[in-house]
C-alpha cells in the first residue's frame, strides 16, 4: 500500500492576502489614530462657575479646547474658590489657571509673585485699559499684565417695567417700595448691598473719589462716604421691615413680583445679566444709568463695571495655550453669546450683539472710549475690607443704625495698612 502523497504547499489566494494586507494597514492606521488621539499633557482650572454655568464653560471653551489641542483641563468649580485659591497656594499646589470675579485678590497674588505676566502672550489692544491695566508685581519686578477679561458686566443701570415713563422714573424711585430688593446669595451675600454704596459714591462724588475708596486712601466716617450710605438708607428704606425682608431674599429672586398691581416692585438696581430673568422679559424690562435716578449724582457717562479674570499660576505650555484660547474673540463670542453675556473684547463688543437693541447698547458702553468705567471697588479691596463691607450693608439695611457700621468698618480698614492693592480702577472705555 502505497503512503500519503505528498503535496507542493498551497500558495495563498490573491484575495487572502489582499484581506491580511487590508488588516495590517487598519491596524497601523488604527495605531496612528490612537497616537494623535493621545494627550499632550493637562491643565488645572479653578473658578467659581457650577451649574449651568458649568455646563456652558465645557460646552463652549473647555471641549473645543481639549479638541483643538489634545489638553485635558482639569475644571474644579467652588462657591467658595477664595478660600480654596488660597489654601492651594499656601499648600504649593496652586491651579495653573484660575478665574476669578474681580481684581483685588489678583493684584494681591501679583504682588507676592504668585502670578505669571501676561506681557506678550495677550494682546491688550483688543481690551481697554481698565480691563487690563499694569499692576505692580513683586519687588523689583516692576509694573505687568497680570490678567485678561474672559466675561465683562455693565454696572450703574437701574432696570424698569417698560411701562413706567422715563420722565417719572425718580418720582417712582424716591419711593421705597418701588425698589426690588434681595441681598442673598449664599457665601457671598449682601454684595447687591455694596454695589449700591459704590455706585452711589462714584455718581455723586466722582471718579477720583471713588479711586481713593478703592485704594484705602480714605475714612469711612468721610462726608462723602456718609452721604452714600445715607443716600442708600432713604432710598430703600433702610430699618423698615420691608428692607429687612431683602435679607432673606436672594438676588436674582429679587424681581419675581415685578409689576404685580398689588405687591409689585418697578424697579432693581442690578448689572446687565438681569436683562434675561424671566421676570424683566415678561415687563419689557428696559435701563436707565443710574445716575437719572440717584440724588446729587453729578456724573455722566460713568459706569461701574464688573467682569470675570483669567490668570495664570504655573507658567507651563499648557496654561499659556489655555489663556491666549480664552482671550480670544472667537472663543468669547461664543461662549458669552451663549449664556446671554457680555465680553470685554473690543472685537465681539463691535459684532455680536447685532439685532438685540438693549444689549448692542450696553456693548456700546463697554466699549465707548469717551465713558468714564471704574471697577466694582470691593473687588479691588483686600478680602476683609471686601466681606466687612458687605456684612455692614446687610447690616444698615435691617436696622437702619449707621454710626456702629462705619465704626467697624474703620476699625477693620486700620487692620489693613499696607494691604491695598494699588492699581488703576478707573479709565476709560
Amino acid at each position: 500500500m502505497s503512503g500519503p502523497v505528498s503535496r507542493p504547499p498551497r500558495r495563498p489566494r490573491t484575495r487572502t492576502l489582499v484581506v491580511v494586507g487590508v488588516c495590517i494597514a487598519v491596524l497601523a492606521g488604527l495605531a496612528v489614530g490612537v497616537n494623535t488621539l493621545r494627550w499632550k499633557g493637562s491643565v488645572t482650572l479653578l473658578a467659581n462657575w457650577s451649574g449651568a454655568n458649568e455646563q456652558n464653560l465645557r460646552d463652549s471653551v473647555i471641549e473645543p479646547f481639549e479638541d483643538k489641542y489634545r489638553i485635558h483641563v482639569v475644571y474644579q468649580g467652588s462657591s467658595a474658590e477664595s478660600q480654596v485659591l488660597a489654601a492651594d497656594v499656601e499648600s504649593g499646589t496652586p491651579p495653573d489657571v484660575v478665574v476669578m470675579p474681580g481684581p483685588g485678590e489678583l493684584a494681591d497674588y501679583a504682588s507676592q509673585g504668585r502670578l505669571t505676566s501676561l506681557d506678550g502672550l495677550v494682546g491688550t489692544k483688543d481690551f481697554g485699559p481698565t480691563w487690563m491695566p499694569a499692576v505692580r508685581g513683586a519687588k523689583s519686578t516692576g509694573d505687568h499684565t497680570y490678567w485678561v477679561p474672559v466675561a465683562a458686566d455693565l454696572k450703574s443701570m437701574v432696570w424698569h417695567r417698560g411701562d413706567l415713563p422715563k420722565a417719572r422714573l425718580a418720582a417712582v424711585a424716591a419711593e421705597p417700595a418701588s425698589w426690588c430688593l434681595g441681598m442673598g446669595n449664599g457665601a457671598t451675600s449682601g454684595w447687591p448691598g455694596t454695589d449700591w454704596l459704590e455706585d452711589i459714591l462714584l455718581q455723586q462724588a466722582g471718579p477720583d473719589a471713588y479711586q481713593r475708596f478703592a485704594n484705602g486712601d480714605f475714612s469711612w466716617k468721610g462726608d462723602d462716604i456718609e452721604r452714600a450710605w445715607q443716600t442708600w438708607g432713604k432710598l430703600v428704606g433702610a430699618g423698615t421691615p420691608r428692607a429687612a425682608k431683602a435679607l432673606m431674599t436672594d438676588y436674582d429672586k429679587a424681581s419675581q413680583d415685578v409689576g404685580q398691581s398689588t405687591s409689585g416692585c418697578g424697579l432693581e438696581h442690578q448689572a446687565s445679566f438681569v436683562r434675561h430673568f424671566p421676570s424683566w422679559t415678561k415687563a419689557e424690562g428696559a435701563y436707565v444709568a443710574s445716575s437719572e435716578v440717584i440724588p446729587g449724582a453729578e456724573q455722566q457717562n460713568t459706569w461701574e463695571i464688573s467682569g470675570d479674570l483669567a490668570a495664570m499660576l504655573t507658567n507651563t505650555p499648557q496654561a499659556r495655550k489655555l489663556i491666549r484660547y480664552m482671550a480670544s474673540a472667537e472663543v468669547q463670542q461664543r461662549w458669552n453669546t451663549t449664556k446671554s453675556g457680555f465680553s470685554a473684547n473690543r472685537k465681539v463688543l463691535r459684532t455680536a450683539y447685532a439685532g438685540d437693541s438693549t444689549a448692542e447698547t450696553i456693548a456700546r458702553t463697554l466699549s465707548d472710549p469717551t465713558a468714564t468705567q471704574c471697577w466694582d471697588a470691593s473687588d479691588a479691596m483686600p478680602s476683609q475690607m471686601r466681606d466687612a463691607f458687605s456684612d455692614s450693608a446687610q447690616r444698615y439695611l435691617a436696622t437702619g443704625e449707621l454710626d456702629a457700621e462705619l465704626h467697624d468698618l474703620g476699625q477693620v480698614k486700620a487692620g489693613l495698612k499696607g494691604q491695598w492693592p494699588q492699581f488703576a480702577v478707573c479709565g476709560s472705555g
